[in-house]
């Protein structure tokens, strides 16, 4: 398995993230520690954010210290048009590099309501600032509007699991446009790992659901993680994987995941029956 298919996302570099996550915020040392055998794995690229508490500046010290080759892609705020460049000069310096190879609008509605926005990645890109511009969704109406309005992008983040496989139809359509499509949210947050009793109120519904991928990961022989990730790895269409990590021994269990492909392959047709449509439970800003 070529690891570089993964993107190690950075959003517990800087602060409190995920349903699974009890420790809070990860140590600057052991981010470091994450970071150097990440990329000595052969993962080359990472998924920050402007909102991402102190992340980007944690992204850059590592790149300072280390001084690795590093793709580094970072989304824009909600802003006024007229602060778009000095938001991305901040993100730059903190995170170290000249350029950026992929930015983001990060809320589709800023976008909608402030489509200038979008005339400013252009011109960083023009200027070499910035390699792929483009959107992280959550919506396939979001996407619509996108390729109805013959909006042109080149790069794109979108949720996709074994549970939210909403985009999935439209990854041949981005594929034939050559824009270059990411993935988040494998894991959902944590959800599919968290013990099938413990689950309430509208997550009930996907009880047996969680039960049932428990019970092919032990046919398999296979960590559940394995299973999940590799769904989306071996989807074709899928360029890259975000994943985040919580400690260490999190990211060297993902690294040896992405090593059971052959074991999953053969029953990608069975785990796509696990879709579910209900965006109370497959997209986390839902969640009470």
């Amino acid at each position: 398995m070529n690891m570089n298919k993964l993107v190690l996302g950075t959003a517990q570099f800087g602060m409190d993230y995920g349903i699974n996550n009890k420790r809070g915020k990860i140590p600057r040392e052991e981010v470091f520690e994450i970071l150097k055998t990440a990329f000595e794995a052969g993962i080359d690229s990472l998924d920050t954010a402007y909102a991402y508490g102190d992340s980007e500046i944690v992204i850059g010290d590592f790149i300072k210290s280390s001084g690795l080759d590093i793709k580094v892609i970072s989304k824009l705020p909600v802003c006024d048009p007229e602060d778009v460049v000095n938001i991305f000069s901040i993100s730059s310096n903190r995170l170290s590099v000249d350029s950026l190879y992929g930015y983001y609008i990060h809320s589709f509605q800023h976008y909608r309501e402030n489509p200038e926005v979008w005339d400013v990645l252009a011109r960083l890109k023009s200027e070499g600032k910035i390699k792929k511009i483009g959107f992280s969704l959550y919506y396939p109406s979001e996407l619509d509007y996108l390729l109805d309005n013959d909006i042109t992008f080149d790069i794109i983040q979108v949720p996709y699991s074994v549970f939210d496989q909403r985009f999935g139809g439209y990854f041949p359509t981005l594929k034939a446009k050559s824009i270059e499509v990411y993935v988040r949210s494998v894991f959902l947050q944590g959800l599919l790992f968290k013990d099938p009793s413990d689950l309430s109120g509208n997550f009930r519904k996907v009880k047996a659901r969680i039960q049932k991928l428990n019970l092919i990961s032990k046919e398999l022989d296979l960590p559940l993680a394995s299973l999940v990730l590799n769904f989306a790895v071996l989807n074709n269409y899928v360029d890259r994987v975000v994943v985040g990590v919580d400690n260490i021994e999190n990211l060297n269990e993902l690294l040896t995941s992405v090593e059971h492909v052959d074991k999953v392959k053969p029953i990608i047709s069975e785990l796509l029956a696990f879709r579910e449509d209900d965006e109370n439970i497959i997209l986390p800003v839902n969640w009470r």
